[in-house]
């Protein structure tokens, strides 16, 4: 990847196809990142199919290799190497944490979002980061920076919204007609943010000043949230097409998944093999 001003550890737990509500939250705020900043992207995926098809999905709405590294975890020994190393240090660390910590530690991110660990999780691995560089005498593991999820654009939506971004025109549109109004999700009257229409609108609908008097227009009353739901699904049909006809053809082409995910995580395995030998150097020392 490119030198950028900050790294990003992101995460996602993969068990089928990426849904919208994952499109609404982690997958459009690496899109947002990928011009300015390079990614760490760790594919928590339970088999190598699903691996492949969240790479494909990936792919398939612009993120780009060369500023995303997508990462299969357990393709990486020297991570569980590495959180072995740092549970010989005295400590009540539990395994989550030791986790964490050896992923900053071989990653060496700046910032980490909220999907790859929460702030307490973060706060905890630096802790242990700092036991190994009191024991080195200098900064030789970076901590990092919690990403602040609180009312980001970028959070996960009200309702699940689980239904795969990649479905047919019709499954959408239904998906999207079936969500329930605003009041019984605990939003007062009339309200846009954290609306999970307005939400997908901000996914799709491209045309700011339009959506700016829509979303003016809700709220004096103007509009009714069927009105909404059918602009909507116009909306997110118009831009999911050639996603989704993208996603047929790379999701049919698994030797470019398979180079995009191997070289993802050659690139991990050089950054752990790398931290790896520091922290045994100071342990052992």
């Amino acid at each position: 990847m490119q030198a950028s001003t900050a790294t990003i550890l992101c995460a996602e737990r993969v068990s089928g196809p990426l849904s919208l509500g994952q499109l609404v939250g982690g997958l459009r705020q690496r899109l947002h990142f990928q011009p300015r900043h390079s990614q760490f992207l760790l594919l928590d995926s339970a088999s190598e199919a699903s691996s492949l098809a969240a790479a494909a999905d990936h792919l398939a709405v612009g993120i780009d290799p060369e500023r995303v590294a997508l990462i299969v975890p357990t393709r990486v020994p020297e991570l569980a190497q590495l959180r072995d190393a740092l549970a010989t240090l005295p400590s009540d660390d539990d395994a989550p944490t030791l986790g964490t910590a050896a992923v900053l530690a071989a990653l060496s991110p700046t910032l980490v979002s909220p999907h790859a660990a929460r702030a307490g999780q973060v706060a905890a691995a630096n802790a242990v980061v700092r036991q190994i560089n009191d024991r080195a005498g200098g900064a030789l593991l970076r901590e990092a920076q919690p990403m602040l999820s609180l009312r980001s654009p970028f959070a996960a939506p009200k309702v699940p919204l689980d239904v795969p971004f990649c479905a047919d025109a019709a499954t959408l549109a239904a998906a999207i007609d079936a969500l329930p109004e605003g009041t019984t999700l605990g939003l007062p009257a009339r309200e846009t943010e954290g609306h999970p229409l307005f939400q997908l609108l901000d996914v799709f609908e491209h045309d700011l000043p339009f959506l700016d008097d829509l979303k003016s227009k809700f709220r004096r009353g103007g509009l009714s949230e069927r009105v909404v739901k059918a602009h909507l699904a116009d909306c997110a049909e118009r831009f999911l097409a050639p996603v989704r006809e993208r996603r047929a053809e790379l999701a049919a082409d698994r030797a470019l998944l398979d180079r995009v995910l191997d070289a993802g995580t050659a690139q991990a395995r050089r950054a752990a093999r790398h931290a790896l030998a520091q922290v045994n150097g100071v342990l052992a020392a």
